[in-house]
């Protein structure tokens, strides 16, 4: 018993800890040798890291100062310019207001001028308008506008468009129906604007033309354009509504409408009466409504009895902001209709024709058509008239 209890003790106390011979060697180095390479690869990680931050730190500061210094600069530059602009001002102002020549410019002082023009311009009609074109023309300013209109850049072309727009320059026009083809939809944009903006009638046309290419324009955009120039381009919309583009036409009537030049009403009249699409037909009662004369209204009346619903509901509504007192017969008549829309729009109408349409109102609250009678109720409702007995 003391023999093993002796051998256990020393395989199980102290003395197996002490003896080298029971753990192997090759054991206890590939331990040291694992432990070291991790430490190794953590090393090389914690400074791969910090290398990182420092160079990501380093690039911010640089991108920063780049920053900062370009910002410097242009403001630098802007300081520069408003002194240039103060320097001009005075003889600028002599220029255009007393005829005196046109200041003498240094180096970098083109910018600066032409930069005065555009705030002047925007406030100065006749005389001093013409003054300020001259005052640039005889600097060869206009001139090199021109040049940047074709220029490479398509930027530098939509801001020489924009400029000779807003200078309203009338020998621009030509060159500015030009760049109406310029490959840049952008230019083409700000060159129909500026054709707009200088008001030329020679300009029609070609904007009319521009209408007429849907692939290349929005004709919301040049509609805008064409409603401009006012009745100058009423003609050169009229030719348009002889196209097969049925969003053409569409946008033609409305143009015309916008204008309310009481030329295109006989047009408008035909279309209203004859033309076989509702759409183009409930356009024109609309733009008829804000033409508006005996032509019109006579039209409108007769529009009433459409078999399109929506083309009466905008008859309806088209009477109804001619305001007329004639009409109210024609409305009460019509407002017994199956269609919810035209028994709206008539009984707005006769609402807004005052003291006659508020006694067809008061006799329709009496039809035998609940929907009319509701109808009726609700506009004179809406209007503050006085209800009348259900």
């Amino acid at each position: 018993m003391g023999v093993v209890h002796g051998r256990r003790e020393a395989l199980c106390g102290a003395g197996v800890r002490h003896a080298p011979g029971l753990w192997p060697a090759g054991l206890l180095s590939a331990g040291d040798g694992f432990r070291e390479s991790v430490s190794n690869q953590r090393s090389v990680t914690v400074h791969s890291l910090t290398i990182s931050v420092i160079a990501l730190y380093g690039v911010s500061v640089v991108l920063l100062a780049g920053v900062l210094a370009r910002r410097a600069f242009e403001i630098r530059g802007a300081h520069r310019h408003e002194a240039r602009v103060a320097e001009l001002r005075a003889s600028f102002e002599a220029c255009i207001i007393d005829g005196a020549p046109p200041p003498k410019l240094g180096r970098g002082h083109g910018d600066a001028l032409l930069d005065l023009s555009l705030r002047y311009a925007a406030v100065l009609k006749g005389r001093e308008a013409d003054r300020i074109v001259a005052c640039l023309e005889q600097e060869h300013l206009i001139d090199d506008l021109f040049r940047r209109l074709r220029a490479r850049s398509q930027w530098k072309r939509a801001e020489a468009a924009e400029l000779l727009g807003r200078l309203r320059i009338d020998r621009a026009v030509g060159p500015l129906v030009d760049a109406l083809d310029d490959p840049s939809e952008d230019v083409r944009t700000v060159a129909a604007r500026a054709l707009a903006a200088i008001g030329d009638p020679a300009a029609v046309p070609a904007l009319a033309g521009a209408l007429a290419d849907p692939s290349r324009w929005t004709l919301s955009l040049v509609a805008e354009n064409l409603m401009r120039m006012g009745p100058g381009a009423v003609q050169p919309v009229l030719d348009l509504l002889a196209t097969d583009a049925h969003n053409v036409r569409v946008a033609a009537v409305q143009i015309l409408g916008q204008i309310r030049d009481p030329a295109a009403v006989p047009a408008l009249v035909r279309l209203l009466a004859a033309d076989e699409n509702l759409n183009l037909r409930a356009q024109a009662a609309g733009a008829l409504g804000k033409l508006g004369g005996p032509q019109a209204q006579v039209a409108l009346v007769a529009a009433l009895t459409d078999p399109e619903w929506q083309v009466r509901a905008q008859a309806a509504k088209a009477l109804g902001r001619i305001g007329h007192p004639a009409v109210a017969a024609p409305l009460q008549a019509a407002m017994p209709d199956l269609n919810w829309w035209v028994r709206v729009n008539c009984a707005e109408a006769l609402a807004r024709l005052g003291a006659p349409g508020r006694v067809r109102l008061m006799r329709l609250i009496r039809h035998p058509d609940a929907f009319v009678r509701d109808q009726a109720h609700a506009a004179l409702d809406a209007y503050g008239f006085i209800r009348g007995p259900g």
